[in-house]
C-alpha cells in the first residue's frame, strides 16, 4: 500500500503554473519551445484529502507541495517539485516524499530527469535518465533502476506542454490533445493529455486557506480554469478511455496556477496556494 501511493500520488508538473521571463531582444533569434513566456518562480501548496473511495483504505493524507522553476529561454527550462505527505491508511500512518528534477533544452528536444520516491525517510525508488526526439520517435536512455535504452512515440516534454496550454488559453481555443513525456512512474511510457480551457476571470477573493501574501500578485489578473486529464497511450478499441489522472486549477496569464483539484482513480487531493515568491530573471547568455 505505501508503495502503491508513493508511486500513484506522483503530481505532474503540467498542473503547476510557471510564468514570464524576459525578451530575447532583435540580436537574437529564439529557437526555443515558447520558453520567453515563462517566469521563474517558487509555489507552495498545501495538500488535503479531498475524498476517497472505501478500496482506497486511505482515512486521511495531507502534506506540501513545493513548486520550483528556473532558466530562460536560451539556456533551458529546469523544474523542481517536492511532495511531502503524511497519509493514514488501512490503519498504518507513514509519511511519502518525491522529489523531482527535470531540465528541458531550450529547443525543446531534450529532457533530463531524476525523481527519488522516499517512504518513512528510506529511499523506495529512483528514476534517472534522459529523452531525446528524434524525426519520428522518442529516444529515452535510463540510468537508474537499470540500464535501458529503448524508443517510444514522439512526444513533448512538460514546459513545453504548459506554454501550449497558455498559448491556447490566449487564443480562446477551449480544447486539444497532446502527447507528452514527463519520466514519471517508470520513465518508460508517454501518454496522451487532453486540456480543456475555460473563459478567463478575475477572481479577487481569497479561497479558503490562501494567504493574501500568495494571490496579493494574482487577484487583479484574468485566470483560466483548466483540467488536463492524462491517459495511457497503450489503450485498444475495446479499452475504455479513462484518465489514469486530473488536474484542474486557475491558470494566469503569467502561469502561476491556484486552487488545484488532483483526482486519482480512488482519491482526490485539493492544493491550497499559501507562499508565492517570484525569483530572479537570469538573462539569457549566448556562447559564441
Amino acid at each position: 500500500m505505501k508503495q502503491a501511493l508513493s508511486a500513484g500520488m506522483k503530481w505532474r508538473a503540467t498542473g503547476v503554473a510557471i510564468t514570464l521571463l524576459i525578451g530575447l531582444g532583435a540580436a537574437y533569434e529564439s529557437k526555443a519551445a515558447g520558453f520567453e513566456i515563462l517566469r521563474p518562480h517558487r509555489a507552495v501548496y498545501e495538500i488535503k484529502l479531498k475524498q476517497a473511495t472505501e478500496r482506497s483504505g486511505i482515512e486521511s493524507m495531507s502534506g506540501r507541495i513545493v513548486y520550483e522553476m528556473a532558466g530562460n529561454e536560451c539556456d533551458g527550462i529546469s523544474v523542481r517539485y517536492r511532495f511531502v505527505s503524511r497519509v493514514n491508511a488501512n490503519g498504518e500512518i507513514f509519511t511519502t516524499d518525491q522529489q523531482t528534477s527535470s531540465f528541458e533544452s531550450p529547443d525543446g528536444g531534450e529532457y533530463t530527469f531524476l525523481t527519488k520516491n522516499f517512504v518513512n525517510e528510506q529511499l523506495d525508488r529512483t528514476i534517472k535518465g534522459v529523452a531525446r526526439k528524434q524525426s519520428d520517435s522518442l529516444l529515452v536512455e535510463l540510468d537508474q533502476p537499470e540500464e535501458y535504452r529503448f524508443e517510444l512515440p514522439n512526444a513533448n516534454f512538460i514546459s513545453t506542454h504548459l506554454v501550449e496550454v497558455i498559448e491556447r488559453a490566449r487564443e480562446g481555443r477551449p480544447f486539444f490533445k497532446m502527447r507528452i513525456f514527463d519520466g514519471g512512474d517508470g520513465g518508460d511510457q508517454t501518454l496522451t493529455t487532453s486540456n480543456v480551457i475555460g473563459p478567463s476571470e478575475v477572481v479577487e477573493d481569497r479561497f479558503t486557506g490562501e494567504t493574501e501574501k500568495a494571490i496579493d500578485p494574482l487577484k487583479a489578473e484574468p485566470g483560466w480554469p483548466v483540467t488536463i486529464g492524462y491517459f495511457k497511450d497503450s489503450l485498444t478499441d475495446s479499452t475504455e478511455a479513462m484518465p489514469i489522472y486530473e488536474v484542474s486549477f486557475i491558470l494566469y496569464e503569467g502561469g502561476v496556477s491556484r486552487r488545484l483539484t488532483m483526482n486519482y482513480p480512488d482519491y482526490s487531493l485539493t492544493g491550497t496556494l499559501v507562499d508565492l515568491e517570484y525569483l530572479d530573471q537570469a538573462a539569457c547568455t549566448i556562447e559564441n
